[in-house]
């Protein structure tokens, strides 16, 4: 038994479908839930479908019309061996005929619609009552399609269904059907398809075909399993693994991680595996799923003939990236056989697993702050003193952490600068990854040697997703820089500094006089505009006057 996990969620068999059987359709067969095996198990199920409703050999003349239709085409009916589709229509047997699987001249039991099948009357003559196999003197049921299984499940049906019929190694006689050999490898070669299946259902189903249903089912169709524990030559030694080498007890284990993809970003593509089988003899094995486990081997009624084999499994998920989080789920690979030749083979083959991860993440998502979404700063300087040197202030960059807990890293792609960058600038620079939560430092500066005057510059940084599947760009940050250079601060009208306004300052003062709408004041005469109306007049005279001291 494998199990394939694929972590998304819990436990689960194959889901029921229409052509499964009622739940406890062979419960007397497998009491407590664990089957019977060897000539108890074929009594048992000959308990189970016996006493059905008989339909005759003129009545299969239209029961087939239902049984066989084909799948594509509901006026015809699929012919057994070479799978021709023909008009369903009774015709007296010029298009197709009844071919009785147990060949009429062997058997003593009467019709049943389990051993008739229509068949091209050629092909029907050429077999006559050769035994079904692929010896001299044996008829290959693969003549343009590959029947064979279908037709073995038919004959196990019929030797279980009738106590007096037996199958046998080689050429049989009267009651009995071979070559045993050819059937049981034909039964794990060509394991049951979904035609065989639908036909053992409307055998068995009143509801969906009240005129010819027989009310009972072919066990080895629902539990293909069944097979070898009745016929098998030994109890079953296959073991299904997916390590290099198959464990002691059949356990093996192995992990496919799917990495990362962002939110609504492309589902990665299941990977594959190599599912092992060991052992002489064959064996069936179920695949099933949960949670959001997906592949295409996930299926019932499976099977690998005997010797060593392989073949690829893929696990993946169908589950959606819409949604950021853990996706997870499991396969289960079931050796369904019910017999063991010791441990780690057949029924107690043990329990494999493979876990399948895919991650996630939702956007990332930029900010001034690191505690709400701010996608805009601005860092005023204010009035600075002309030639004071590189005034700086500090900022940070961070990548919010969303509230699913899964968030992608954040990549700073592009910078944008606009107007007095010279004079306001930062040493902010591109990134790549930046971790949930986390931010990064940077400084903004103002150069006071500039000039006098007001500037502004801004930063406009682009940023984007880490360079995920899935990865968008994100809502850019924009960075605005304002800042004023002015003169030194000194007592008003002292233009030498010595503290008291006198003669030189006067002549300073009058040097700056420039009459009313003058111009603007620059330079060391700012010091002497009172009324700091851009020039230096006679209201500012008043002013000096106030001001004079004389020494």
């Amino acid at each position: 038994m494998v199990v394939v996990a694929v972590l998304v969620a819990a436990a689960g068999g194959a889901a029921a479908d229409t052509y499964d059987p009622p739940a406890n359709y062979y419960n007397a067969a497998r009491p407590g839930g664990v089957w019977y095996t060897g000539p108890t198990l074929k009594s048992a199920l000959t308990g189970i479908i016996d006493g059905h409703v008989y339909r005759s050999y003129g009545e299969a003349r239209y029961a087939i019309q239902l049984l066989d239709v084909d799948p594509n085409n509901a006026n015809n009916v699929l012919l057994i061996y070479n799978g021709a589709s023909v008009p369903k229509v009774w015709d007296l047997g010029i298009t197709w005929n009844r071919e009785h699987q147990w060949p009429d001249s062997l058997i003593s039991e009467p019709d049943d619609l389990f051993n008739f099948k229509p068949c091209n009357p050629s092909l029907n003559s050429s077999r006559g009552n050769m035994p079904y196999g692929t010896g001299t003197g044996e008829w290959d049921a693969n003549k343009g399609i590959n029947d064979r299984g279908d037709c073995a499940r038919a004959m196990f049906y019929m030797a279980t269904r009738y106590p007096a019929l037996t199958l046998v190694y080689g050429l049989p006689a009267v009651n009995q059907m071979g070559d045993l050999a050819d059937l049981l490898a034909w039964h794990y070669s060509d394991p049951v398809g979904s035609f065989e299946r639908r036909r053992n259902h409307m055998m068995y189903s009143a509801a969906d075909n009240p005129t010819y249903y027989q009310g009972n089912r072919n066990p080895f169709i629902d539990h293909p399993e069944l097979v070898w524990a009745i016929w098998g030559t030994a109890p079953n030694d296959s073991v299904l693994y997916l390590d290099a080498t198959p464990p002691a007890d059949g356990a093996s284990s192995a992990t496919v991680n799917l990495g990362v993809v962002i939110k609504d970003g492309p589902l990665p593509p299941a990977q594959a595996l190599t599912l092992h089988k060991g052992g002489t003899h064959p064996t069936t094995y179920e695949v099933s799923a949960t949670g959001e486990a997906a592949s295409s081997a996930i299926g019932p009624r499976q099977a690998f003939v005997g010797s060593a084999d392989s073949r690829v499994i893929n696990a993946g998920l169908s589950s959606s990236t819409s949604t950021p989080g853990l996706k997870t789920g499991t396969l289960v690979i079931d050796n369904t056989e019910l017999t063991s030749s010791g441990t780690g083979h057949g029924s107690v083959d043990g329990n494999d697993s493979i876990a399948v991860v895919l991650e996630v993440r939702d956007h990332a998502n930029a900010s001034f702050d690191g505690s709400v979404d701010q996608n805009t700063l601005t860092i005023d300087f204010g009035t600075v003193t002309a030639d004071s040197g590189v005034a700086t202030n500090g900022f940070v960059i961070y990548n919010l952490a969303s509230p699913s807990g899964y968030t992608a890293k954040l990549d700073g792609d592009s910078i944008s600068p606009g107007g007095d960058t010279a004079v306001l600038s930062t040493d902010l620079s591109l990134f790549n990854n930046l971790p949930t939560g986390a931010g990064l430092s940077f400084t903004a500066s103002f150069d006071t040697a500039a000039g006098l005057g007001t500037y502004q510059s801004s930063f406009v940084l682009g940023v984007s997703d880490e360079d995920l599947p899935g990865a968008q760009p994100g809502t850019a940050l924009v960075l605005t820089l304002t800042g004023v250079i002015a003169n030194p601060a000194i007592f008003p009208f002292d233009s030498d500094g010595d503290s008291d306004v006198d003669l030189q300052d006067y002549i300073r003062f009058a040097s700056c006089i420039t009459g009313p709408d003058g111009g603007p004041v620059t330079g060391p005469c700012g010091n002497h505009d009172a009324d700091v109306d851009g020039d230096v007049d006679l209201p500012d005279y008043a002013a000096f006057q106030a001001a004079f001291t004389g020494f």
